[in-house]
């Protein structure tokens, strides 16, 4: 990916709006860090533990590239992302996967190092856990008068219903990624999506100027949905309401009735067990890896794409 995307992604909100608010979580580093010394995190997990909050570190892949919100890279230095990148590459091969606070640790240093000057006071963008999706979906879901109806909505892939397409645009509205005077959110999904491509942001903007076009300005569930589905879903996932037919999902959340329990949420990308607790007294236990099974009564299924990309 090119530097100058992230240029414009410097997410530089010390003061947050009222209207920006909705369910949008900001935190500079050194708010993470204050938090991780609450938590008696000893100084060698420190680290991991910081960028597991800016949900930026997971065990098995390693650290997103896009912490490099954090960092302020030099203009005149072309070279700073590969360097970057060639130091974690250096860690993969020499750092035994085990090791997850070293690892995490030497992930940081190699920005530290390589990536250009560090900035740990300005808040940034905090992507949604699975948890914190699901139950945005069910909020909005409830808001719009679709609480009896959740089978039809997760099972409406295509969007055929308009009630699926308004669901939709509210959890991104609630989510952040997207307003309707301005569309979406680019800063914001670069984020979600892990990074994108090169020529990923000029596609999009493109894509969305199109749309704009083609709808019926009245139509703004439909609008949102095309922008989400058209112009972000071709090649990443707004959020874990959104399946690709064809793709390898996995199944993350079990839900009972409109109520959601879940622990053991390590990371939204993380190959841990999700345990699923149901209101009553069977517990499901949901493997986020290449198990599709569950047990228990009436739950819904919920499903999620790997979208994160290195």
């Amino acid at each position: 990916m090119v530097q100058f995307i992230i240029w414009l992604l410097p997410l530089t909100l010390a003061t947050v709006t009222a209207n920006d608010r909705h369910k949008i979580v900001y935190k500079s580093l050194q708010q993470t860090t204050n938090e991780c010394t609450q938590y008696n995190v000893q100084g060698g997990c420190l680290s991991r533990c910081v960028t597991l909050i800016t949900r930026d570190w997971n065990d098995t892949l390693g650290i997103s590239p896009v912490y490099s919100r954090f960092f302020h890279p030099n203009p005149n230095d072309v070279c700073s992302n590969n360097r970057t990148q060639r130091c974690l590459s250096s860690r993969d091969t020499t750092i035994p996967q085990k090791n997850s606070c070293l690892r995490a640790s030497e992930s940081v240093q190699c920005y530290l190092d390589q990536y250009g000057e560090v900035n740990t006071a300005v808040p940034q963008f905090i992507r949604f856990t699975i948890l914190q999706d699901a139950q945005l979906f069910y909020e909005c879901a409830a808001i719009l008068g679709y609480s009896d109806q959740h089978d039809a909505l997760l099972n409406d892939w295509e969007f055929k219903q308009q009630g699926t397409r308004c669901v939709l645009r509210c959890f991104m509205i609630r989510s952040g990624l997207y307003s309707e005077p301005e569309g979406l959110n680019m800063a914001r999904y670069y984020v979600l999506c892990g990074g994108y491509e090169d020529d990923f942001f000029q596609q999009a903007a493109e894509c969305a100027s199109r749309l704009r076009q083609e709808v019926p300005c009245e139509d703004k569930c439909t609008l949102a949905q095309r922008m989400a589905t058209e112009c972000i879903g071709v090649d990443y996932a707004t959020s874990s309401i959104m399946q690709n037919q064809g793709d390898s999902a996995n199944y993350v959340l079990a839900s009972r009735a409109s109520s959601v329990y879940m622990v053991n949420d390590q990371n939204a990308d993380s190959d841990a067990t999700y345990r699923v607790v149901n209101s009553g007294s069977t517990a499901n236990i949901v493997d986020n890896g290449s198990s599709s099974t569950y047990e228990g009564g009436n739950s819904n299924m919920f499903f999620r794409t790997s979208s994160n990309r290195r």
